[in-house]
């Protein structure tokens, strides 16, 4: 799979490494550099960070079923998200389990998120959950309340001067759904995904992208 990445700027990510203590692996984005929706999930977990491909694993599963429904596959949309490291905790034991990353994890990951959208602008995003979709929209935006449906909105993008994020001069086209871990969890969210799936699709197809 390709990503949208430079070698530098994968080595670059790669760096946040020395400068979090709980952030482990990394894994760049990849899928379609000319995809039909670009999906921004929250960070990798043990399995993806153990391959060095999104979205393996039970995720993965469930996401490989959604991409079904939408009559697409891997290779036509492009995988990325807000952090590229598996943000971990320890347990008493010392046992590593994943966690929600950081604002500044969020924030010093911005830079390469930004890379990939700038070469992906006119595409549709599909964050999966709330950690993606506030990377786009910000903390007040909240998935619960706007899963299943088109906003159009300018998106986070980090200013290295002012060192804060700012908004973008354009606006994209966003799709938020839940992501796929948590309808996983969650059985009583799934007719929920499945008409958001439906959705989604009706669009695609009218935008004659499916």
């Amino acid at each position: 799979m390709a990503t949208l990445l430079t070698a530098e700027q994968q080595a670059q990510g790669r760096e946040l490494l020395t400068q979090f203590d709980h952030l482990e692996g990394y894994v760049p984005g990849e899928g379609s550099l000319d995809p039909v929706l670009v999906m921004v999930s929250e960070a990798p977990g043990r399995v993806e960070v153990a391959v060095g491909h999104p979205f393996q694993g039970p995720a993965g599963t469930e996401l490989n079923r959604w991409l079904t429904e939408l009559n697409l596959t891997r290779d036509q949309i492009y995988l990325t998200g807000a952090v590229r490291s598996r943000p971990v905790k320890l347990g008493a034991t010392g046992r590593k389990s994943d966690r929600r990353p950081t604002r500044a994890e969020v924030e010093a990951s911005a830079p390469w998120l930004d890379a990939e959208l700038a070469q992906l602008q006119g595409h549709l995003l599909v964050p999966l959950g709330n950690t993606g979709l506030q990377r786009l929209l910000g903390p007040q935006a909240k998935i619960s309340a706007v899963h299943g449906q088109i906003v159009k909105a300018p998106i986070r993008q980090w200013s290295v001067q002012d060192q804060r994020f700012v908004l973008s001069g354009s606006d994209y086209s966003i799709f938020p759904l839940y992501h796929p871990s948590y309808s996983r969890r969650f059985k009583k969210i799934l007719p929920t995904v499945e008409a958001d799936l439906a959705v989604l699709k009706q669009y695609l197809q009218a935008k004659q992208l499916v």
